[in-house]
This record gives C-alpha cells, structure tokens and sequence, in this order.
C-alpha cells in the first residue's frame, strides 16, 4: 500500500515519490505522477493512487481527493496522523474542527463537511442513521433475513467518510 500525507493548504506527500504541491500546472503533475489514468475537465485521475486532483482555470493543481474510502485497495492515507478511513466519523469530525479553529460548512450535515479555514472536505453517501431508517423499513417489510448482510455491511461503512479533500486556501470560500 503507497502511503499518502495529505497536509492541508500545501498539498500531498506520497511515499517514495515526495511531495505535490497545490499551484503545480498539468504538466508538472504528469512530469511527476506520469499521464493519468483518466483526465475530465480539469481534472486527472490516478487510478493506482486512488486520487483526483483538480485544476483551475489557469490550468494549476487547485484540489486533491482521496477517492477511494473508506475502504481503499492500494493507499493508506494520513491526515494530521490519523487515518481517516479508520477513524469514524464523529472523531474525524472532532479532529479536523480542532485543526480548522474557525468555521465549517454543514449545510449537508451527516454527509459532507468542508472545514473552510483548513480548505479540508469530507464525504460520504450515506450516514448511520439512514441504515438504521433502513433496517427498520425492510424488517416491516418482512425481508430483513435475505438483505442481512448488505445491511449491515452498510451498517459498518456507514460509520466512516468515503472521500478526503483537500484544497488552496479559500477553497471552500463562498
């Protein structure tokens, strides 16, 4: 597994490659990682690195997302030390408002978060509670017994952020 450092406001240090910066142009970016698994409209994809960076108009490194939580194949990513795809939500929560010391973009509260003084953003599809909502809809529904395992594989996934963004200063800024 390639460990990957996101340092938020600075941008990634990846094991045995060293670090890419925010405000690398495209072709920095490929001189460094190589071409990209898939490029869509300013953004590259990197599919052995489970990340997506994001370029600005001026065609410079502006975003960098972890894509593959929380259960990535072939990274292990860190964050102020910790991992977020092992710390669940709640904590993850409680570590990146620490760091951000200001205000934090909750109007999708329970799914997406963006912390606008450490331009850091999380993501996830779905939260603990909808499973449980769900559970109880399929169990009055009698078909509890043959959607178990899903349930409480989602159950468990649930629990944790499936993306970890980070972006330049003002990222988030309205």
């Amino acid at each position: 597994m390639k460990k990957i450092e996101f340092i938020p406001l600075v941008g990634i240090h990846i094991e045995d490659l060293g670090r890419v910066p925010f405000g690398m142009d495209q072709a920095q970016v490929q001189e460094f990682l190589g071409a990209p698994s898939d490029a869509l409209d300013g953004q590259y994809y990197y599919d052995e690195l489970e990340l997506r960076l994001d370029f600005n108009d001026l065609g410079q490194l502006e975003f960098i997302e972890s894509i593959n939580g929380p259960y990535p194949q072939k990274t292990e990513v860190s964050i102020y030390g910790v991992n977020p795809f092992q710390v669940e939500a709640d904590e993850l929560l409680h570590i990146l408002s620490e760091k951000n010391s200001g205000p934090v973009d909750d109007a999708e509260a329970g799914y997406c978060y963006a912390f606008l003084n450490s331009s850091v953003g999380v993501w996830r599809q779905m939260t603990v509670e909808d499973i449980q909502e769900d559970i109880e809809a399929i169990k009055a529904e009698g078909e509890y017994e043959e959607n178990v395992d899903m349930l409480l594989e989602d159950f468990e996934k649930a629990k944790f952020f499936w993306t970890i963004g980070i972006g330049v200063e003002g990222y988030y800024a309205d």
